[in-house]
């Protein structure tokens, strides 16, 4: 009877057993990116969908360079989950949602508040994760930049919108902003969120037919918080920004006299502190930035002293600079209202303001400290005079 039991059991786990409410990989089209405008009174949802079966070594010779190109679908409604489902009707396989990578949100998307929605219906779902990356846009139109993908025939999987760190490691001006991350800037203290501000641009790469490429390019950050969109600050109005972003590895400068170019270099590594000081109860901010530069190119001969001087002053003027942009906006881009809550919480209860410390341009002032590094040029003269 044991036996005849034990039977029954081993057929009835051969019946039962398998994951048989997984859908089969081959049968569904993967979501890859996201694009949310509103004109005219509706919200447009653009959903870039991608050839994830192209990605493999094997297939990133010439011939795959069509199949590697993305496709746009587009559904417009009064809301952003009715705008998916509008676009749902004419699917025709199941669209997955686990390998969505990244948002862009328009400037007017942004303005009519439903970044809200967006985060509320990505947060909600079953199939996103946190690690999805979040950028905004001032171009009339979101397809335009999904539409874009890298040189040689690339798949569109590897662009700025979605491997921003790799070149970050380069040029580290602005830093990419996940879910997680944006979600954290506006239930902190201070409630700004910073997102990296993005364009598709033909100004750069012209392909072998000289016919310009279209790429990505960060622009700079758009500004918002909890309930509203404060604006852009783009150009080299942003470039405070990059002195006080944890993680930087290298930026570089340009160091001027009378308006002139002297120098060219790379400050690697910049590192900064932010003290809060409580005077009559009123917060100022003392901020501290380190870093060590290596001059790519002498254009004048002058001393290290000189140099190092010159290059302090860029980068405190830069940072001053932002600081300022950013206050024309209402926004506190260097987070100082948080540096006060973690560092002094009860002057912060005593004076802020729903989450908000009252600033100024007396609020911050600025200490640089720069080393200049070893080089193969001499450090105060250029190769050729």
């Amino acid at each position: 009877m044991r036996k005849r039991y034990l039977g029954l059991i081993v057929v009835a786990l051969v019946f039962i057993s398998g994951c048989w409410d997984i859908e089969e990989a081959e049968r569904m089209d993967y979501v890859h990116g996201v694009g949310v405008d509103y004109k005219d009174g509706k919200v447009i949802v653009s959903l870039q969908i991608v050839n994830l079966g192209n990605l493999g070594p094997e297939k990133s010779g010439g011939g795959a360079g069509s199949e590697n190109k993305s496709v746009i679908a587009e559904g417009e409604s009064d809301d952003v989950n009715d705008a998916i489902f509008k676009i749902y009707n004419s699917t025709q396989r199941m669209l997955y949602w686990g390998h969505l990578t990244f948002v862009v949100v328009t400037e007017e998307a942004l303005k009519e508040g439903k970044m809200k929605d967006i985060v509320d219906l990505i947060n909600r779902y079953r199939e996103t994760r946190y690690r999805v990356l979040m950028f905004a846009t001032q171009d009339e139109s979101v397809n335009h930049i999904l539409e874009a993908a890298p040189v040689f025939d690339g798949s569109p999987v590897f662009t700025r919108l979605t491997d921003l760190g790799n070149t970050y490691e380069q040029n580290s001006r602005i830093k990419d902003v996940s879910l997680r991350e944006f979600l954290i800037q506006i239930k902190e203290p201070g409630h700004n969120g910073i997102l990296p501000a993005i364009t598709a641009t033909e100004k750069n790469w012209l392909s072998e037919d000289d016919k310009p490429d279209t790429m990505i390019e960060t622009l700079g950050v758009a500004l918002t918080n909890r309930n509203e969109f404060r604006g852009f600050i783009t150009g080299e109005d942003i470039n405070g920004l990059r002195w006080l972003t944890k993680d930087a590895i290298r930026n570089n400068i340009q160091v001027k006299e009378d308006g002139d170019p002297i120098a060219e270099g790379v400050v690697f590594d910049p590192s900064f502190s932010i003290k809060p000081k409580m005077k009559k109860d009123k917060a100022t901010f003392q901020i501290d930035v380190k870093g060590t530069v290596l001059f790519n190119e002498l254009i004048k001969n002058n001393d290290q002293h000189f140099l190092r001087r010159k290059v302090e002053d860029f980068i405190e003027n830069e940072i001053k600079h932002t600081y300022r942009k950013a206050l024309e906006h209402d926004s506190d881009i260097y987070r100082l209202s948080e540096v006060l809550y973690r560092k002094d919480v009860a002057s912060w209860k005593k004076i802020a303001h729903k989450g908000k410390v009252p600033l100024d341009e007396e609020s911050i002032s600025v200490t640089v400290k720069i080393d200049i590094g070893p080089t193969k040029l001499d450090n105060e003269r250029p190769v050729i005079k």
